[in-house]
């Protein structure tokens, strides 16, 4: 998968610097890395889902929405019982 600089929106000709994903349209097990500039961004909820084979983002014309319904997110994984305390003050699951 190449890296953000090295990819352009595909709304405009200036650099990406958000990316999400878009099911494959001739094959809907997988996906597509779909790139957007910041000012052609989707809002960071709606990045974090699978987008279907035909949604139009980045169209500006629909931003910052997509244009589609996304898939739900998969359900979280359960915390485990033991955390860890880290020296930034963040409490982690250890198990």
């Amino acid at each position: 998968m190449p890296d953000l600089q090295s990819t352009t929106c595909g709304a405009c000709p200036a650099a990406a610097a958000v990316q999400w994903r878009r099911r494959n349209a001739a094959d809907p097990t997988h996906t597509d890395a779909v790139y957007s500039c910041p000012q052609h961004a989707i809002t960071l909820n709606a990045a974090a889902h699978v987008h279907q084979a035909d949604c139009p983002a980045p169209d500006p014309a629909l931003l910052p929405a997509c244009g589609c319904d996304p898939e739900p997110l998969p359900p979280p994984e359960p915390m485990g019982t033991e955390t860890t305390t880290l020296p930034t003050g963040w409490v982690v699951p250890t198990t």
